[in-house]
């Protein structure tokens, strides 16, 4: 069983998510071919981050501003059809090769779970990043105040997050433009490197792509750079158009009544606070204290809401 073929037989068998079909894999270096391998069919397309690349395309767009907003909006419907199934568990998508059921087992990045409680999962996972910082980051990176980033993030997601969830949604945590291939009208043929779906709360699902121009600021921080600036006014208002087309979307894959349209926390504080554990994997410092006077202003931000709320 494995997770990699799993998402793909799912998205391919359930869904109307562009996939290749996997043949054969094996992630064990010892097999008869002595070495991992995927053996999947071939899709024609180029990956929509190089073609922009390649076109020399304006900022922010992934060709021509109509060609951008088809593409933008081929993700929001992958997203939000991806979102529409819902398991009882927090972990990776498996497949067991002798029933053909799908699974929620062990998170394929921590190797742990699955969870039924989300701040078990966002435990483990802060505790497994800062392991991975403290393993891997520059010396500079760890002695600064921001190491203790994934700390905090728990006490934030105890406080901005959904504790309660006992429904969690498919999201693919590698989505983005690196990982979609395109054709020339940088039209999306496929979605590639699946390992990355799982069964997640909702403020890991409410991300917005990678790589696409849809990056967040840090609550509150206020830039100086001109150039930063003027990415951030370009940003802002694609930033609510693809919200909404997510909510468009999700209108069409018909989510249930009962599940909250991953649309209305996009925006939200409790996804800035699980953005901020994303950035803290990039190990850069400024980055980090960045996020850090973030996680700070949130902290005081709601011990003020509740001084307020006591004293009315």
């Amino acid at each position: 069983m494995g997770s990699y073929l799993g998402n793909a037989d799912l998205k391919r068998a359930k869904t109307s998510i562009p996939v290749p079909q996997v043949h054969s894999y094996s992630t064990d270096p010892t097999n008869e071919v002595g070495a991992p391998y995927i053996l999947m069919d071939y899709v024609h397309g180029t990956v929509a981050r190089e073609l922009r690349q390649a076109k020399k395309c304006e900022p922010g767009l992934y060709g021509t501003p109509d060609q951008d907003r088809r593409f933008r909006q081929q993700m929001a419907a992958i997203q939000a059809e991806l979102s529409s199934f819902t398991f009882n568990q927090i972990g990776s998508l498996y497949r067991d090769e002798q029933t053909g059921d799908f699974f929620i087992g062990p998170e394929v990045e921590t190797g742990k779970g699955p969870w039924t409680s989300p701040m078990d999962y966002y435990a483990d996972r802060a505790n497994h990043e800062l392991q991975v910082c403290a393993r891997n980051a520059a010396p500079d990176v760890q002695e600064s105040w921001s190491f203790a980033v994934p700390v905090l993030f728990k006490h934030l997601m105890s406080l901005y997050g959904d504790s309660t969830a006992r429904r969690f949604r498919l999201v693919n945590r590698d989505f983005g433009a690196h990982n979609l291939l395109v054709n020339n009208e940088f039209e999306i043929v496929s979605v590639i490197d699946l390992d990355g779906v799982m069964a997640a709360p909702m403020e890991v699902v409410a991300q917005y792509p990678a790589l696409t121009g849809l990056d967040r600021e840090a609550p509150g921080h206020v830039e100086t750079r001109p150039a930063a600036i003027e990415r951030i006014k370009r940003t802002a208002p694609k930033l609510k158009e693809y919200r909404d087309m997510v909510e468009i979307a999700e209108a069409r894959v018909h989510v249930n009544e009962q599940n909250t349209p991953i649309a209305d926390l996009m925006l939200s504080d409790a996804a800035s606070v699980f953005q901020g554990l994303l950035r803290y994997g990039g190990h850069q410092r400024l980055v980090n204290d960045k996020w850090m006077e973030a996680y700070l202003r949130l902290l005081r931000g709601h011990v003020m809401s509740e001084e307020q709320r006591e004293s009315q």
